[in-house]
């Protein structure tokens, strides 16, 4: 019986002092996983030898292969366009090419599969990051997480899902609130979505600093995030404009607009969950 493919789309910015190291992490696990899985490189407009390094890499490895913006298109839709060369049926998870993430943790996610049609990742190491990075995060999580009804512990981390879940979707947002937009957009377009977390862990960054909290990086997301909430109210507008005109049936069948979203509360997520949080304090990081 064949194996259910996995496609790690790896978006880099001047990502050249690790994206190497990145590979090869990923490249070291995947013959353990339960999966087939091959690697997706995006250069988002880099100005040192991430290119250059990207096609060396898909020289050597058959299971790499590259796209490359016109420009810097920011997290999220360089993310979205990947969504375009991605069969059908094929799992999809988003591995940053700072190698900022330990890619061995990828098998909580994959092990909850079988239960969710969306996995999200949360932090169960957050000590490893510096102080003022855990604050930015959680306050962002917090703001976004009140602005969507969400109750999930982390949106911006590792993450599983089937391409079908949200190809296709019309995503504004670029930085990382594109998460957060698409999975409201995800819900309202099939609200019985199963939506379910599992812990993964971080090594901290091995070579330079994070982009996503320069000043300038900050006031982009600002941005990113209003322009995603507006947008996702106005799908919902569409939505539900669209459900008030008579149609041949009655009522709202599974998976169309309109249902209550199959959200799972903590209590419910916590009881079915197939793995263990065992760091409490995983739960307020972002």
């Amino acid at each position: 019986m064949p194996r259910e493919p996995l496609t790690v789309i790896v978006p880099c910015l001047d990502e050249e002092a690790n994206l190497a190291s990145t590979i090869a992490d990923i490249l070291a696990v995947a013959p353990d996983l339960p999966v087939d899985v091959d690697v997706l490189m995006i250069d988002d407009g880099s100005t040192d030898g991430t290119r250059a390094l990207m096609e060396r890499l898909c020289a050597e490895h058959p299971r790499l292969r590259m796209r490359v913006n016109p420009g810097n298109l920011g997290l999220g839709r360089s993310v979205m366009r990947a969504y375009e060369e991605i069969p059908e049926g094929t799992w999809v998870t988003v591995f940053p090419g700072d190698n900022e993430y330990v890619f061995a943790s990828v098998a909580n996610l994959l092990e909850a599969r079988a239960r969710y049609d969306i996995v999200l990742g949360y932090l169960q190491n957050p000590v490893i990051r510096p102080i003022m990075r855990r604050l930015a995060s959680y306050a962002f999580t917090k703001v976004v997480s009140s602005l969507y009804g969400f109750s999930f512990r982390y949106l911006n981390g590792f993450k599983l899902y089937r391409v079908e879940t949200v190809r296709g979707l019309d995503v504004v947002s670029g930085g990382h609130a594109y998460t957060a937009e698409i999975l409201a957009k995800a819900v309202l377009r099939q609200p019985l979505l199963r939506i379910g977390e599992a812990p993964f862990a971080a090594r901290g960054r091995a070579e330079g600093a994070s982009k996503a909290f320069r000043p300038q990086s900050i006031l982009r997301a600002v941005r990113e995030v209003v322009a995603g909430f507006r947008s996702v109210q106005a799908y919902r507008d569409q939505l539900l404009r669209a459900q008030a005109v008579p149609g041949p049936s009655a009522g709202v069948q599974p998976g169309e607009p309109g249902g209550e979203p199959a959200v799972l509360s903590p209590a419910e997520r916590e009881e079915g969950a197939p793995v263990v949080d065992a760091t409490p304090q995983g739960r307020t990081d972002a």
